[in-house]
């Protein structure tokens, strides 16, 4: 009834593949308005068998995503109402977003009076997948590397986690940052697995940020807003 978090995402299926475009996530309000623009690449030929799916999406506060309802519009259809304004109807949704990589709960916080940066990598989930399903059962621990602007400052890991699919580590990592370089800063999380003979495999990442979008970008300014204060999210992985 209070509304919800929530964006847009646009997904044009064409003969060339498929293109994706999303709004920025908007607060909770009843009537949300965006006023945006999602451009797609598409050439005329192409329009006749284009398919553009519309997916209001909605992130609690854990940044935790579900679908809302979508429109699914056949661009061959639509040529009478290029355009034009007009409402439609939001559908049940098909499916609920893939989890991906798997998610990662952690929260951020920063000490002005210290300058200190400490990024706590609570806990993930769903961390398997078809290609890593050998992976199953190993160790795993999340590399954290502290950037200015694209310079890379600092990496730091936590201790290694049992139980590849959902391991909890509950790991504190202390970074100095001078408040003046908070801004043009950046966290990136690497999700690591070892196999049998010591290799590393990248199980996905995120980057928390200015420089991003949607739930990583809002978390980095909940923490530039509320200093001293641990602010907790969930985040997808991604490759």
């Amino acid at each position: 009834d209070a509304g919800c978090h929530c964006y847009i995402l646009g997904t044009l299926a064409s003969k060339s593949g498929i293109a994706e475009a999303q709004t920025e996530l908007k607060k909770k309000v009843l009537h949300t308005l965006w006023e945006e623009v999602l451009r797609f690449p598409l050439t005329e030929e192409e329009m006749p068998g284009g398919t553009l799916t519309l997916t209001l999406r909605n992130c609690d506060k854990f940044s935790r995503h579900s679908i809302v309802g979508e429109l699914k519009l056949n661009l061959a259809e639509m040529e009478e109402s290029f355009g034009k304004a007009q409402w439609e109807r939001l559908k049940s949704p098909e499916k609920e977003p893939s989890t991906g990589h798997g998610e990662v709960l952690l929260s951020i916080s920063y000490l002005p009076a210290a300058n200190r940066l400490l990024v706590v990598i609570i806990k993930a989930k769903n961390l398997h997948s078809k290609q890593l399903k050998d992976l199953l059962g190993s160790d795993v621990s999340v590399k954290v590397t502290l950037r200015h602007q694209s310079l890379k400052l600092k990496k730091k890991q936590t201790k290694r986690a049992k139980h590849k699919i959902n391991p909890v580590w509950n790991e504190m990592i202390m970074f100095e940052v001078p408040h003046e370089l908070l801004r043009a800063s950046s966290v990136e999380l690497e999700m690591l697995s070892q196999d049998g003979a010591g290799q590393s495999h990248v199980l996905g990442k995120c980057s928390l940020g200015l420089h991003v979008t949607g739930t990583e970008r809002n978390h980095w300014e909940e923490m530039l807003r509320n200093p001293r204060k641990q602010i907790a999210m969930w985040h997808q992985l991604h490759m």
